[in-house]
């Protein structure tokens, strides 16, 4: 071994400690910036290869997008549950169409772009479709009979910013799906709509797709084998994959004993659930089994999940500790 690529899945902590880093509190617009300016040098100061402009500004994944759309309200939400260990959360309802999206992602991305040292890639984080369906209470079923047609309706709106952060210069794509491992009967219609989105975007972007078993408050909450979703894998044009690896009670990599995968591996060697440092010998032999299926060219070290809701001091450590495996290793 001879070096790896490193990357981070997505989010990064705010500098400041948050009661709850669920709900987030909002950000006014000069906070946001200078949030994304801090965290892009901050995650560039570490020596990673690729990063994001952060995502802590968003009060969560799904609550983000969903504040920032008309047709969605966030008055007398339901609490919804999912997955099998208890995790629940209020959710907005659909009451009119989806449309008018003010994400801003392109500007934020932008910004991040700007803040960055030249050889460092800044790739954009985008929510799945699947993700901010699920996290939505329909009550226009007359619009929107049914979860595909509600799933395709918020891969519309996303469709439009992605095209926009792309013309500003965004080489680099990522989707994040986690709750295919918390309803697979669902995965495959997931995929194909999340499929169409790809399609409709420019050949030359770098496409990525980070799947796990979700990570609220540190703790992975949907159990679903990877080897359960191959066809919804299959289904989606991707270059670049970001999956759990190291704290899995099964091996992953299976996977790719049933499915001829031609891009490359992002491989969650760094539990971010844990406050636990790992070694580089400790990472080393998380890498090891990968190599009977990836050349080292098409590996990349990074952390199971996103880092949202790490304190900064154990980021730091853990990403430090990231960088220099990729490098001696």
């Amino acid at each position: 071994m001879s070096g790896f690529r490193n990357t981070v899945v997505g989010s990064y902590p705010r500098p400041e400690k948050l009661e709850d880093t669920m709900k987030r509190p909002v950000m006014n617009q000069n906070e946001v910036d200078d949030y994304i300016k801090w965290a892009a040098k901050d995650q560039a100061d570490l020596g990673l290869d690729t990063i994001t402009d952060g995502e802590g500004y968003r009060e969560n994944m799904y609550y983000f997008y969903q504040k920032r759309i008309d047709g969605v309200s966030f008055e007398d939400m339901p609490k919804v549950t999912f997955g099998t260990a208890g995790f629940g959360i209020e959710c907005p309802r659909i009451i009119g169409e989806l449309k008018n999206p003010r994400f801003d992602t392109a500007r934020n991305w932008k910004i991040a772009r700007d803040a960055a040292p030249a050889g460092v890639d800044v790739k954009l984080t985008v929510t799945g479709p699947h993700v901010l369906y699920r996290f939505s209470v329909n009550e226009r079923k007359d619009l929107y009979p049914d979860g595909q047609a509600l799933c395709r309706a918020w891969a519309n709106v996303l469709r439009d910013e992605i095209a926009e952060a792309i013309a500003l210069g965004c080489e680099h794509v990522q989707f994040d799906e986690p709750m295919w491992t918390e309803s697979p009967e669902e995965s495959l219609w997931a995929a194909e709509i999340l499929a169409e989105l790809i399609e409709s975007l420019p050949k030359k972007v770098r496409i990525g797709l980070h799947v796990c078993g979700g990570n609220p408050r540190r703790k992975r909450v949907y159990f679903t084998k990877y080897t359960d979703l191959v066809e919804a894998f299959k289904a989606v044009p991707v270059d670049e994959l970001m999956l759990e690896h190291c704290t899995l009670s099964y091996n992953m990599l299976e996977l790719f004993d049933l499915w001829d995968f031609k891009g490359d591996l992002a491989l969650g060697v760094i539990d971010q659930r844990s406050d636990e440092l790992e070694s580089v010998e400790e990472i080393r032999e998380r890498i090891k089994p990968a190599l009977d299926y990836f050349p080292a060219e098409r590996l990349i070290l990074t952390s199971e999940c996103g880092f949202g809701h790490v304190p900064i001091e154990i980021t730091h450590a853990k990403l430090k500790r990231l960088v220099e495996a990729s490098k001696m290793l």
